[in-house]
């Protein structure tokens, strides 16, 4: 026997250790907003690795009211977190709460007061991290404001162990400033031209991001559980498919555009195949009732499946 194998076993199984200590798991974001608490179960939060509430209004001096999120709801975040054992960020901004951003990014005062109140918000209720989600900047002032804003919450919440993600649309690039502060950049790679978040736009949208200089593995690509129609109008993607099953293939119904089973299924192995950070849901209350038809009882089963050889 060769006394020397089994160092080499051991030496082997170090590195791997090593490499596995090291990868991030791949990461479900679950959006979930406020009016949405009141009927969302554990069950519908399923595989989410991080649960992104959402969301409160940018305060243009900086100063986070008394109540950021009201008892009741915190008291649903927290259950929600302990039973599935993910982490908790709160999202500032959003489509329609974001009129405060662009005078609170402009001051170093007013962003200063909002990270020292963050921080102590999110350490004070079991918060681990921020999602900023300004919808949209304008101008290289305000993206400039933008990427400051992120790397001064980065470079203070970085000891006190907390995240900082930043969601964004495919259109518009943020700059190597801003990609580098963050942990996670949540990709809304959805509300296209009609068909909205077909395969191939998702994937030029990630192309995109990647050309301009965004890590790969801080990209979590975004999949929508909703529909649009040619006229903007949108549906859920439950209230779609209803109660009845339905072909897993279909990505349109009655005019509106969709990602199926199948469409959800193939961008999650896209997102694996190409080490991704992870795939994120808006929203998590728009997902179908049932059981056979849930996007994520999916998304659930394709992380549990080996990753195929194509896109």
């Amino acid at each position: 026997m060769n006394r020397i194998a089994p160092f080499r076993v051991l030496a082997m199984a170090l590195v791997a250790a090593s490499v596995n200590a090291d990868a991030k798991p791949f990461a479900v974001v679950g959006y979930l907003p406020e009016y949405r608490i009141a009927s969302v179960t554990a069950t519908q939060v399923g595989p989410v690795t991080d649960l992104v509430f959402f969301g409160i209004e940018p305060p243009a001096d900086g100063r986070l009211p008394n109540s950021v999120v009201a008892r009741a709801t915190l008291r649903k975040l927290h259950d929600l977190k302990r039973l599935r054992k993910c982490k908790l960020l709160v999202c500032i901004g959003g489509w329609n709460r974001s009129a405060g951003f662009p005078a609170l990014a402009r001051d170093g005062a007013c962003r200063k007061r909002l990270i020292a109140g963050l921080i102590d918000y999110c350490q004070n209720n079991q918060f681990d991290g921020v999602d900023y989600d300004w919808e949209h900047p304008k101008g290289e002032g305000q993206l400039g404001d933008y990427a400051r804003l992120l790397a001064e919450t980065k470079a203070a919440f970085r000891e006190k162990q907390l995240i900082v993600t930043v969601a964004q649309a495919g259109w518009q690039n943020l700059g190597d400033v801003a990609y580098q502060a963050v942990d996670r950049v949540h990709l809304m790679s959805y509300d296209h031209e009609f068909p909205q978040a077909t395969f191939l736009k998702s994937k030029a949208d990630v192309d995109r991001l990647v050309a301009w200089r965004c890590p790969a593995e801080k990209i979590a690509l975004g999949l929508p559980f909703y529909g649009r129609n040619q006229r903007n109008e949108a549906r859920t993607y439950g209230e779609l498919v209803g109660q009845q099953p339905v072909d897993s293939n279909l990505d349109r119904i009655e005019g509106f555009a969709f990602n199926g089973q199948a469409t959800i299924l193939r961008k999650l192995q896209f997102a694996r195949r190409h080490k991704l950070a992870g795939v994120m849901i808006w929203e998590l209350g728009q997902d179908a009732a049932r059981k056979d038809t849930s996007l994520l009882r999916s998304i659930q089963r394709g992380i549990a499946s080996p990753i195929d050889g194509q896109d």
